[in-house]
């Protein structure tokens, strides 16, 4: 992984301030400052699993690197795809302001 991808492993992501999540009807939501509703979906429509567990890790303390640590170990993927996603994923949530990233 590459500079920019680096920078986010090392960051630690919280949830924004103006975003909130909640589990609803089993399904976890969050909600961001634009009012907009965001549900986490594999691509056959169905409760991505790895994408609520990332969510559930972001406590402002874990790293981006420490929640692929607790990814690998709990799921059987490859770390360097589970790296690239995560970070995809967490860029993408940052964008959608449901995260922040800090020092």
């Amino acid at each position: 992984m590459t500079g920019a991808g680096q920078d986010v492993l090392r960051a630690v992501p919280r949830l924004h301030p103006e975003a909130g999540l909640q589990r609803v009807r089993g399904s976890l939501l969050a909600a961001g400052p634009d009012d907009f509703l965001h549900t986490f979906e594999d691509g056959a429509g169905e409760v991505s699993e790895v994408a609520e567990r990332i969510l559930e890790l972001v406590d402002g303390r874990r790293t981006v690197a420490d929640i692929v640590a607790v990814l690998c170990d709990e799921f059987e993927v490859e770390p360097e795809a589970c790296r690239e996603d995560t970070v995809a994923f967490v860029r993408l949530l940052v964008e959608k302001k449901v995260l922040v990233l800090g020092p």
